[in-house]
């Protein structure tokens, strides 16, 4: 029988996600863990019903490669390790809805085919690209770098048009 989990980003736990007295399955990962820096949030995360897994070496590959195409390269370890947990979960027949309010999180997991459900914005409306420029002489690259291999100014990103 397929089980719905919701998975919690740093986002769900300091929109304050009620996450003590609930029959969700609720699940996050230990780099999510280690990013909520609030002692009280850690405490509440000890007693509750949430369980702490881990996403495949195999499946982070995959959201960083996503997040690449994308150009969401500045994701955080905890970021990335959410998006590859909803893959595990859907990978074994379960639904995985991943509760976040970072647009980049959300892009990635738009292109990975991940159902993701704002807290406390209205989410993102639409997959993106980003496009690395430099502001300097022009010059575009669809891959993140530091800077123009033409003049050396640091590189700019903004929304790809489609």
């Amino acid at each position: 029988m397929n089980q719905q989990y919701l998975v919690l980003d740093t986002t769900a736990f300091y929109a304050g996600v009620p996450y003590t007295n609930t029959t969700e399955n609720l699940v996050t990962t230990p780099d999510v863990i280690s990013e909520v820096s609030n002692e009280r949030t850690r405490t509440l995360i000890a007693l509750s019903k949430i369980n702490v897994l881990q996403g495949t070496p195999a499946n982070m590959k995959k959201v960083k490669d996503a997040a690449t195409k994308t150009g969401d390269n500045s994701m955080s370890q905890a970021d990335l390790s959410v998006l590859a947990l909803c893959l595990n979960i859907n990978e074994e027949g379960n639904e995985a809805i991943l509760l976040s309010d970072d647009f980049a999180v959300e892009n990635v997991a738009s292109r990975l085919g991940i159902k993701a459900r704002p807290l406390m914005t209205n989410g993102i409306q639409a997959k993106a690209e980003w496009i690395f420029f430099c502001p300097a002489c022009g010059k575009k690259y669809q891959k993140q770098r530091a800077d123009c291999l033409v003049c050396g100014t640091k590189l700019e990103k903004r929304l790809k048009k489609n």
